[in-house]
């Protein structure tokens, strides 16, 4: 069904009676009362009602997801709830085709009434969309997206809603855009950088020309120096010829109206626009604006409904967080480097197709046999002996104080543990290894360098 919103009879729907079910309303309310279900919502009109139907379908709790095109040119900030210009019959149907196709593997879930859900469900159905922000100078911070303000039904803060979603790894980051400070109190971007005294503050300072007198080291503006067109110390009275062994002129150029004090430079307050207040600009938040799309995790959500962290199966490793990890990393490869008596090695652990056998085995099954590995693989690993997640199926260990012919046997008591892995997964499980010990390393690489090479060849 075609959903047609004009203000006024246009007989451009009937290019597309051929293909679709047509039914027309002048305004939102009509279409409230019938109910309708969709295919497709179109829009005709000025930008004034394009805005208000558009914004009225996005927070609808049934059809804020469907697709909507509209007729005229709209305005930028309502062009990002749009799924366009609307398009030739023939390529609308194949859209309204695709939408339906996502739509059956959507899982149903409660979760879709929280805003949370509803972007997971909005992003599903479009593969290949890019959430872009909207530049808006007159907005506070300067920046808003369009599509979370609509879909989201508390007003919460679009970029702390974004920060949530990305801790929670059910979107990822594209390309940043901007980077720009905000106030502490307000985040607000409206900021004014303004030159005080250093020593009282005050904003009444001024660059002027100075000298300073060698004879009784009298330092003071140039025109309290000229006397009849010659160099005299207002101080001294010391006539002053040669600049270099009689006066300079000193680095502070600065001068305060208020207190007389002398400086190089100003300090720097920052004073928001919005709510007044003053601050460093050491205290401003630094804010990163990205553009965003939804992420496997996100779409693991989409279609089965519920959050199943495939790593979770690994918890009793007691991994260590990616940043320690690289640190002690980059630690162990100077020490040895200075101390060829230091040894140690890296083992990484790839396991290629997790995400395919969630399809294969339940979720229960699959969690008892990584948890099952993470047993045997803890009772391989020593105490010293770090290990970390650097993705959902990447595991790195440190193995400190382990030579080459050390790693060796480690490799080969960790090949016998997965003969029982591979077993419990009827030899569908997919899992690389490599490794390298610490006599094999060149000092021109870091840890955060071997760990991307070394990664590169298990891809």
């Amino acid at each position: 069904m075609l959903i047609f919103f004009s203000q006024e009879k246009t007989n451009l729907a009937d290019q597309y009676s051929d293909l679709f079910e047509i039914c027309h309303f002048s305004d939102f309310s009509g279409w409230e009362k019938n109910k309708i279900a969709p295919s497709v919502f179109i829009i005709a009109g000025d930008r004034q009602y394009i805005s208000s139907v558009l914004g009225k379908i996005r927070r609808d709790d049934d059809v804020f997801a469907s697709l909507c095109f509209a007729i005229d040119p709209v305005a930028p900030f309502d062009n990002l709830l749009l799924d366009g210009q609307l398009p030739q019959p023939s390529v609308l149907l194949e859209a309204v085709s695709q939408v339906e196709d996502l739509q059956k593997s959507l899982k149903s879930s409660e979760t879709y009434i929280t805003h949370q859900g509803r972007l997971i469900k909005y992003l599903w159905l479009r593969p290949d969309f890019i959430l872009q922000p909207h530049h808006e100078w007159q907005y506070p911070r300067f920046y808003r997206y369009p599509l979370l303000e609509a879909l989201s039904q508390n007003g919460s803060d679009s970029f702390e809603w974004l920060r949530n979603l990305a801790n929670n790894k059910i979107i990822e980051a594209l390309t940043m855009l901007d980077r720009q400070r905000e106030c502490t109190y307000c985040r607000s971007a409206h900021l004014s950088f303004i030159d005080v005294c250093p020593n009282c503050l005050s904003i009444d300072i001024k660059l002027q020309a100075s000298l300073h007198c060698f004879a009784c080291g009298c330092v003071d503006v140039q025109d309290r120096f000229m006397d009849g067109g010659t160099l005299v110390c207002p101080k001294c009275h010391t006539h002053l010829r040669h600049i270099g062994s009689d006066y300079d002129r000193p680095i502070e150029n600065y001068r305060c109206q208020s207190c007389s004090q002398t400086f190089i430079e100003g300090d720097v307050q920052v004073r928001c626009a919005m709510c007044e207040k003053e601050m460093k600009p050491g205290d401003l938040i630094l804010n990163e604006v990205h553009s965003w799309r939804l992420s496997d995790k996100g779409r693991t959500i989409a279609f089965r409904g519920e959050v199943f962290d495939l790593s979770s199966g690994f918890d009793q490793l007691d991994f260590v967080s990616r940043e320690l990890f690289i640190h002690d990393l980059d630690w162990m490869m100077v020490t040895s480097q200075r101390y060829p008596n230091v040894h140690f090695s890296l083992f990484g652990i790839y396991f290629a197709n997790l995400p395919d056998l969630v399809e294969l085995f339940s979720h229960a099954r699959l969690l008892q046999m990584l948890e099952s590995f993470a047993q045997r693989l803890r009772s391989l690993l020593r105490t010293p002996d770090l290990s970390t997640r650097t993705a959902e199926s990447m595991l790195w260990l440190l193995l400190p104080n382990t030579d080459e012919q050390g790693l060796t046997g480690f490799h080969r008591r960790i090949e016998n543990s997965m003969k029982v892995l591979l077993e419990e997964s009827e030899h569908k499980l997919d899992f690389r290894f490599i490794s390298i010990s610490s006599q094999n390393i060149t000092g021109k690489e870091n840890a955060e360098l071997l760990l991307a090479r070394l990664s590169g060849e298990l891809l």
